[in-house]
Formats: structure tokens, sequence, C-alpha cells
């Protein structure tokens, strides 16, 4: 009997020197992972910052834009556009038509520009917060 339990806690240690092996492994997997995460965190707030920052001039320009359409489209009251209807000025109505085209593509393109922001303005805060981590 004192063979077989000898054995049993032999099976038994070994069960658990390879469940100790498993668990150390683990854990040093992930730290590594840990690693790689905050080092691709780190590239994406990098290519974030680049894509926001080649954007700057276009997405000041589409502003501008905007902010000229907006006062365009003030300036054209319902009556003109009813005078211009009434008259048959068609040119005039397609130019305001084109506009309103132009005004619909910027203001996507800066909605763009703002999600692009955001997704920076994300990444720094998980980056923020690593190092936060880091110094526990």
């Amino acid at each position: 009997m004192s063979a077989a339990v000898d054995q049993f806690c032999d099976k038994l240690r070994d069960r658990l020197n390879a469940m100790e092996g498993r668990f150390e492994s683990f854990t040093a997997d992930m730290q590594s992972l840990s690693e790689k995460a905050e080092t691709a965190v780190r590239g994406k707030l990098e290519e974030a910052r680049t894509k926001v920052e080649a954007q700057k001039k276009h997405i000041e320009q589409t502003r501008d834009n905007l902010k000229a359409m907006a006062q365009q489209k003030v300036a054209e009251t319902k009556e003109t556009v009813k005078e211009w209807k009434a008259k048959r000025e068609t040119q005039k109505l397609k130019a305001r038509a084109d506009r309103a085209e132009a005004y619909a593509a910027d203001a996507i393109t800066y909605a763009v520009a703002a999600i692009d922001r955001a997704e920076e303005a994300i990444l720094d805060a998980a980056v923020t917060r690593m190092d936060a981590d880091a110094v526990k």
C-alpha cells in the first residue's frame, strides 16, 4: 500500500509541476502580449496623429467652405428662390443645387475628419492610461 501511495503522490506531484510550468508559461505569454499590445497601440496612435496632421490644411479649407456656404444659404432667402423658380432661372437654381451638393460633400469630409480626431483622442487616452498603470 505504501508503494501505491508513493506512486499516487509522484503522479500528483508531476501533474502539479506540469500545471505550474503551464501557468508560468501562460504568465510569460500574457506579459509578452501586453508589451506587444502597448507597442501596437502606440504605433496606432502615431499613425492617427500623422493622418490628422496630414488632413489639417484640407480640413481647415473644408471648414471655411462650410462657413461660406452657410452664409450663402442665409443670403438666398425663400423669396429669392421662389422668384428664381417663377422666372425659371435654371442657371441660378442649378448653381444653388451644386452648392448644396458641395456643402453635403464637405460636411461628410469634415465629419470623417472629426472621427479621425476622435480616434486619435481615444488612442491617446489608452496610451496615457498605460503610462499611468506602468508606474504602479
